[in-house]
């Protein structure tokens, strides 16, 4: 809904678009057709709301950052859209950046609250390398802008019932999941083999993921035995990466260039590891979801990733996943060869993947903190 399918690109009425979302929104809030104590807004597509809420007087607005780096920058000849008068808003902080306008920055200024995805991302975007620009702004909200980690759908994503897997298992009875290995591994035109650990990859396919990390280890994953499959399109170069290993070595490596929610579900329930080598994660969902059906995360230290995966470092250490320290290469190859020696293990690798899929990931513990933070927003 973002990406002009003609162009690749966004479309070139966004602001329109984004504008004709919020003013409906107003509207229905301020004549009482949807009646509401409290408007949550999320991300810059919902940016402008908090502004136009507080200018019609009621009712208060939470604003939840899901990424930073897409702000909703706007040149300022387009302010005249957002039907505010530019001599009485356009002048005024809130609503100028750098000579534009920032969707995301009046939010950020304008709503009562501010949250974002997890407490780790809410930390990073305080610091100026990771903020964009608004770390300031983010910083002056002070006890007004907090962390609250989101949580997954545990009906949808539950390996004892699913229906797209050819087989169903839970933590305390993981024998269905050999079967998931074997029909992924045939899917994916991969060698058929219990002892070959696997690596999964459900992913958009852009610089934030930090796939491209992985191109100069595939060779090395190969000859040590690993198979690898990858769900997801986006980025060319990094995706030419990928087709070239898979030309390769076809029996160890798979591509699947497409969006495929039945794929998706499979690679999560036949893979031994799951790879999410990100530069920056606010949250991400994929860690979750790989852990609830016993894929071991191999993630980097970012972000909503080092609040949900807990780093393996022995038995009895509670551990469910490997951390890469940081977002490179050399990081990367010392937790796939974690990894790798993990599996060998055998104790190790079902200690990892049984505390994983016994984590609670459900919405009920973040429910109750938005609650809390409503309630403290009404006084109640």
């Amino acid at each position: 809904v973002y990406t002009d399918p003609w162009t690749g690109e966004g479309f070139h009425d966004s602001l329109f678009q984004c504008l004709a979302l919020q003013q409906a929104a107003r509207r229905a809030v301020g004549d009482g057709v949807l009646p509401a104590d409290i408007v949550h807004c999320h991300d810059n597509h919902t940016g402008m709301l908090p502004t136009y809420l507080k200018d019609q007087g009621a009712p208060p607005s939470v604003f939840t950052i899901h990424n930073l780096g897409y702000q909703g920058i706007y040149g300022s000849d387009q302010f005249w859209l957002t039907g505010l008068d530019p001599r009485r808003f356009f002048g005024y902080a809130p609503f100028e950046f750098h000579g534009n306008f920032s969707l995301m920055k009046s939010a950020l200024v304008m709503a009562d609250k501010v949250t974002t995805v997890s407490p780790g991302y809410a930390e990073e975007i305080l610091r100026p390398e990771e903020a964009y620009g608004l770390d300031g702004v983010l910083r002056s909200r002070g006890s007004d802008f907090v962390g609250i980690l989101n949580g997954i759908d545990t009906a949808t994503w539950n390996p004892a019932d699913d229906p797209l897997l050819p087989a169903h298992y839970d933590a305390d009875d993981k024998s269905g999941k050999a079967e998931c290995k074997r029909v992924l591994q045939e899917m994916a035109g991969l060698d058929v083999s219990a002892a070959s650990p696997v690596f999964g990859i459900v992913s958009r396919v852009t610089k934030q993921k930090g796939l491209d990390l992985l191109g100069p280890l595939l060779r090395w994953l190969v000859d040590a035995g690993g198979q690898l499959v990858m769900l997801g399109t986006g980025d060319h170069h990094t995706l030419e990466l990928f087709r070239g290993a898979h030309g390769r070595w076809p029996n160890r490596v798979s591509l699947l260039e497409r969006y495929d929610e039945e794929a998706a579900h499979r690679i999560y329930a036949g893979s031994d590891f799951f790879c999410m080598p990100s530069r920056f994660e606010p949250c991400g969902l994929t860690q979750m979801y790989a852990m609830r059906y016993g894929a071991v995360p191999i993630v980097t230290a970012r972000g909503g990733l080092r609040d949900t995966v807990l780093p393996y470092v022995g038995h009895g250490s509670g551990g469910t996943g490997i951390l890469a320290t940081w977002a490179d290469t050399h990081s990367l190859w010392g937790a796939l060869d974690f990894a790798l020696q993990m599996f060998g293990d055998g104790q190790a690798f079902h200690e990892a993947q049984d505390n994983g899929m016994r984590r609670d990931f459900s919405w009920t513990v973040s429910a109750h903190q938005y609650e809390g933070l409503y309630r403290s927003m009404l006084g109640r």
